[in-house]
């Protein structure tokens, strides 16, 4: 039993995985571990029979870890063939999609900022307008005017990108918090209580985002007990095996919270450097839970 890490990238030179840095240290992380690891690019073109004859070497299975651009479609037939994929299909697809995420958090009584398709008239403004699938902060603008929102309207339609606008919560500009669930505990070089198998990160910068694609940096945060009963809560009925819950600032004194999103596919570079924690070995840890390790 081993992990067979799938990348979706926009190259097929597999020498890349060992230059990009997520997949650097999940390798170095994985063999830390003496792990059976093996990594592969997935290309659009790609069978998903390939995949499936990769994460299924002979009469063994192993552990499917799938990151980047992949299609929802490969984690389904994966495990349909029997194949535990991380993170699973169900809740990939529920963190990819904004709009289900949204729902998702007023199906369970979280509160969240409110969230709908691409009508201005439901929402005054200013609001946030994103894609209803997107990532790492692109396409997130801040629309202060009818104008600009026509503008971006026309430019998403010229994309095919469908949009969702989301109500603007002016205490939250430049910051968020970060709930960062995997198995921490195995880590070596924590500078931050992980105990309770997350850390929490405070995201600022000066401009409307708040990530590291953004000139975004983090700090420790210390989240009051509610919150991390509630991060927690969000965390399991997702369904995911490792990934982020990000809340947004409700006030400017910092005492009440919304949460915003959910990430199944987060990055970790800034994380590792900024807080000294090995992220890779606990998200290749959360991957292996429960299942036997050979060399």
């Amino acid at each position: 039993m081993g992990i067979r890490l799938v990348y979706g990238l926009q190259t097929g030179d597999a020498s890349y995985l060992d230059i990009f840095y997520p997949s650097r240290r999940l390798k170095e992380a994985a063999l830390a571990a003496g792990m059976d690891y093996a990594a592969i690019i997935h290309s659009p073109s790609d069978p998903a029979s390939r995949i499936l004859d990769f994460c299924a070497d002979g009469t063994e299975t192993h552990v499917a870890l799938l990151r980047g651009e992949l299609p929802d479609s490969l984690f389904s037939f994966l495990e349909a063939e029997g194949i535990r994929v991380v993170n699973p299909a169900t809740a990939v697809a529920l963190a990819r999609d904004k709009l289900a995420s949204a729902g998702f958090f007023g199906s369970i009584g979280a509160q969240h900022p409110r969230t709908v398709m691409a009508r201005h008239d439901l929402l005054p403004l200013p609001f946030v307008a994103k894609p209803r699938y997107g990532k790492m902060g692109r396409g997130v603008v801040l629309m202060e005017s009818h104008e600009q929102w026509s503008e971006y309207q026309a430019e998403a339609a010229a994309k095919g990108q469908e949009t969702i606008v989301q109500e603007f919560i002016g205490a939250a500009t430049g910051r968020d918090i970060r709930f960062f669930f995997a198995d921490f505990t195995v880590s070596s070089g924590t500078n931050m209580d992980s105990a309770a198998g997350w850390v929490c990160v405070m995201r600022s910068a000066p401009g409307f985002l708040s990530n590291a694609h953004a000139g975004g940096s983090m700090c420790t945060f210390t989240p009051p007990e509610y919150l991390q009963r509630e991060a927690e809560r969000i965390f399991a009925a997702s369904g995911l095996i490792y990934g982020t819950v990000d809340f947004l600032f409700a006030n400017e004194e910092g005492s009440q919270f919304v949460v915003c999103e959910l990430n199944a596919n987060p990055g970790f570079e800034e994380l590792e450097r900024s807080m000294k924690i090995d992220v890779a070995a606990a998200i290749i840890a959360s991957a292996m839970a429960g299942k036997e390790m050979t060399q």
